[in-house]
């Protein structure tokens, strides 16, 4: 019977190969994938292929493949570092032009690392950010993205999602709704956007509207939108459930932002409140991105409110079966 609280869970690695701890966590819970970190990559990189190649091995039997997935926008997120191409931030790729030439040119960057990530065993890819820069002083967002009007970033970041899915490698579009007008990081703490429905709707939520057909997952962001919801996006049905699905009729998976990020309670007990809180408010996919302790935290978590609530339980299931949908599109 397929454990449905394990498969919304992404986790990580610690170096780069696999402890004997973790390995047994990965070969006791099935969870559904692993987020690569710069601590993860060996000298040469080729040898990447030998992680995620066990980590693929680790998955129960008949399962479809794991999400193996990476930051890697170019510019200053870019986990895999030289010999790796880099061709910048998204703001200056092609120039920054929107024309079709320009267009092009970032289609065929985003193609070629999807090549280059899929010969390491990678097969997704956490962008392209559809943040539309309206904030000067947003430098957590900042050249990360790809324009600072909405017109422009659909199609820059819509020529790189393409170029993404052209290699079989899928993307992801964050940060829903939109940080772009973010003052503060929300690494480190809470960050707040302080606009309305009707402004996000003619600027941060153009690029998404205009690219979610195409995309499979969106990551959800960690601000608040104090007049949308009161608590974070990631936590908010709000946001999550009557925008992003019932309003704008995305049916992908929606993943939340690291659950480990400064703008979430770290303390257990509330760091678990706040996992459950994200799941029953819409998010299937779970990021946890760092320490093992962390990853049975969210799992104990999970399985708990689902021994309690036939509600909660089906809600993990109906999580769950979008998840497998989208691992089973996966090379």
């Amino acid at each position: 019977m397929r454990d449905v609280a394990a498969s919304l869970l992404v986790c990580a690695v610690e170096g780069t190969s696999l402890t004997a701890a973790e390995e047994r966590f990965y070969r006791r819970l099935p969870v559904s994938g692993v987020t690569l970190f710069t601590r993860n990559m060996p000298l040469p990189q080729a040898d990447l292929a030998a992680l995620t190649a066990t980590l693929q091995r680790l998955r129960p039997v008949g399962d479809p493949p794991l999400l193996i997935a990476i930051d890697q926008e170019g510019g200053r997120v870019a986990r895999l570092k030289e010999p790796f191409p880099n061709h910048g931030p998204a703001l200056a790729l092609a120039g920054g032009g929107d024309d079709p030439a320009a267009l092009e040119q970032v289609r065929e960057i985003a193609a070629d690392m999807g090549r280059r990530l899929r010969a390491l065993g990678i097969n997704a890819n956490f962008a392209p950010c559809c943040d539309v820069l309206t904030e000067p002083s947003n430098t957590a967002i900042g050249d990360r993205a790809f324009a600072t009007s909405a017109q422009a970033a659909s199609k820059r970041a819509g020529a790189f999602l393409a170029g993404l899915l052209a290699s079989g490698v899928e993307g992801c579009l964050k940060h829903f709704p939109g940080q772009g007008a973010a003052r503060s990081d929300t690494h480190l703490g809470g960050a707040v956007i302080d606009r309305s429905l009707a402004e996000l709707m003619v600027t941060e939520l153009v690029p998404f509207q205009a690219l979610l057909g195409q995309a499979s997952m969106v990551m959800i962001s960690h601000c608040i939108y104090p007049q949308l919801a009161p608590e974070e996006a990631s936590r908010s049905a709000w946001v999550m459930s009557d925008l992003l699905r019932d309003q704008l009729g995305f049916a992908g998976v929606v993943v939340s932002d690291d659950m480990n990020m400064g703008a979430i309670p770290q303390a257990e007990s509330q760091w678990q409140e706040a996992i459950v809180q994200a799941v029953v408010a819409g998010a299937d996919l779970l990021l946890v991105c760092r320490h093992l302790e962390r990853y049975e935290w969210a799992y104990a978590a999970l399985t708990k409110e689902a021994a309690r609530s036939s509600a909660f339980k089906r809600r993990l299931e109906q999580a769950a079966g979008r998840i497998f949908t989208l691992r089973r599109q996966l090379r």
